[in-house]
């Protein structure tokens, strides 16, 4: 039974990955990527819901898009029932935080944010909950993705900096919450 529980989170992980690859195809016939989150504008609000399913391109959707599927296989082993509340109050947390201190004029979409808001969170999870499979997992994550750690930094000014940021920040709270209990 817990098997077959777990080879359902994966196929509905699979399925959000479907999703995000529907949607950006329907972004080449409709004005969608411009519902993104826009920082500090009561419009851009909605966009803290929408941004992690739009993306630019075809290489940032790739990119996203494998990431969360290895990142998401990392989450669902370690939380199995709680891993898409995980990644919605993520995208949530970070989007929200990305709306107040991302830079004015702009629009922020991917799924990056909670991308690194599950790297935030897996890292950290083992510093928290102190048990054998959370260390040895927080370790694997870090040493497998340790680079992604620079994404946090204002380096190229057409990279949401601040959704990873926010997203990594958020997946550390949430670690935190999660760990004490």
């Amino acid at each position: 039974m817990e098997k077959e529980r777990y080879f359902k989170q994966i196929k509905n992980l699979l399925y959000v990955i479907a999703f995000l690859w529907i949607v950006h195809i329907l972004s080449y016939f409709f004005p969608i990527n411009q519902y993104g989150i826009v920082p500090r504008e009561i419009s851009g609000l909605p966009g803290i819901v929408f941004a992690p399913f739009l993306h630019n391109d075809f290489s940032h959707l790739t990119a996203n898009s494998v990431s969360l599927f290895i990142l998401g296989m990392f989450l669902i082993t370690l939380e199995r029932n709680r891993s898409y509340s995980i990644m919605i109050a993520l995208a949530i947390l970070g989007g929200a935080g990305t709306w107040v201190i991302g830079r004015a004029g702009s629009v922020h979409i991917g799924a990056s944010g909670v991308i690194y808001g599950i790297l935030g969170y897996l890292i950290t999870r083992g510093l928290f909950r102190r048990d054998f499979k959370s260390l040895i997992i927080s370790l694997v994550v870090f040493f497998l993705y340790c680079g992604m750690i620079f994404g946090v930094l204002p380096v190229n000014s057409y990279v949401s900096w601040e959704s990873h940021l926010c997203g990594f920040v958020s997946g550390i709270i949430l670690a935190s919450s999660y760990g004490r209990k």
